[in-house]
């Protein structure tokens, strides 16, 4: 990322930043709710065509290809995914089939996922009866079933109980050890320690 520079009207969100993330590196993203994060974020995976400034994948220029970017990059976005109408084992294996996996590895990642999550009592459960916390491991675990090569996570921690939430830095770091090039978005300093390698 070089130069990024995104405004609305008179406010500038991003303005002119660069940063490198390498393959493997989890990189913490740490602010102040408004400080122009998630824009950021929404940027490098193609939903907002930034006003100057170059983003580069490997050979992929994302902003001159969003597509490319949609396809390179997995997001779970601050807010909860809409599973409302589906099992917790189906919403994973949804995702993870849109994204390209077959239907065995999906499958393996999935139950991996649901095991290391400690949510396997709620896997048959329907999205719409989840607690918010569980939601939102179940949305980690269909961003994650099959990764791209960079996996922006937005407050990934939000409602997640204690347990769980160190449960879940763990997969964090367990994507950077695959090689997983991994932008974590938050405020909470303390918990981005636990898993990054920059902030």
């Amino acid at each position: 990322m070089q130069g990024l520079t995104k405004a609305f009207k008179e406010v500038r969100a991003n303005d002119g930043i660069s940063l490198t993330v390498e393959p493997g590196e989890v990189y913490g993203l740490l602010g102040p709710n408004g400080a122009g994060k998630s824009t950021l974020v929404k940027q490098v995976i193609g939903l907002l065509a930034p006003d100057a400034g170059a983003i580069t994948l490997g050979p992929h220029d994302l902003v001159a290809d969003p597509d490319a970017a949609r396809q390179l990059c997995s997001y779970l976005p601050q807010a909860q995914m809409p599973i409302a109408s589906f099992r917790a084992r189906e919403a994973i294996d949804i995702t993870g089939r849109i994204r390209g996996g077959d239907r065995a590895t999906v499958a393996r990642r999935r139950d991996e996922l649901i095991a290391a999550l400690d949510i396997g009592e709620w896997r048959d459960t329907m999205g719409a009866k989840l607690s918010g916390g569980v939601r939102r491991l179940v949305g980690f675990a269909m961003v994650t079933a099959c990764p791209g090569r960079v996996v922006v996570l937005d407050e990934p921690t939000n409602d997640v109980d204690p347990l769980r939430r160190r449960l879940l830095w763990q997969e964090v770091r367990r994507l950077g050890d695959a090689g997983v090039a991994v932008l974590l978005v938050t405020h909470n300093v303390m918990e981005a320690e636990k898993a990054v390698d920059r902030l």
